[in-house]
């Protein structure tokens, strides 16, 4: 069985950088595409984990995450450049079980 991936990351040069590194590690990496309905894309690609930044448009990481929890318990890794402490407590609060800062190392996503 191949791992879902559904990457929440609205910086196309970082989400397909992500893609094309995960993907050579043979998971199944999906990218959102509608920044409005994260939810939506979720449930249609029923990923095993997902990588989401903090900065989206229209609603920011902390609310997808709480979305998905009201449906789904899948793990939930931000990746993010805010490195405040009250973003990572917040993070986790809202769900998240691990909080990545940018620019991130491959090597500790892996």
């Amino acid at each position: 069985m191949k791992y879902r991936i559904f990457i929440v990351e609205d910086d196309e040069t970082i989400a397909n950088l992500l893609k094309k590194h995960l993907s050579s590690w043979g998971y199944d990496v999906f990218l959102a595409e509608d920044f409005s309905n994260i939810l939506q894309e979720f449930a249609g690609k029923d990923p095993q984990l997902v990588l989401l930044d903090l900065k989206l448009p229209f609603y920011n990481g902390f609310h997808w995450c709480e979305e998905i929890r009201k449906v789904s318990q899948v793990p939930v890794i931000f990746i993010s450049s805010r490195t405040e402490d009250m973003d990572i407590v917040m993070a986790m609060n809202t769900g998240g079980g691990d909080y990545i800062t940018k620019p991130l190392s491959m090597e500790v996503l892996l």
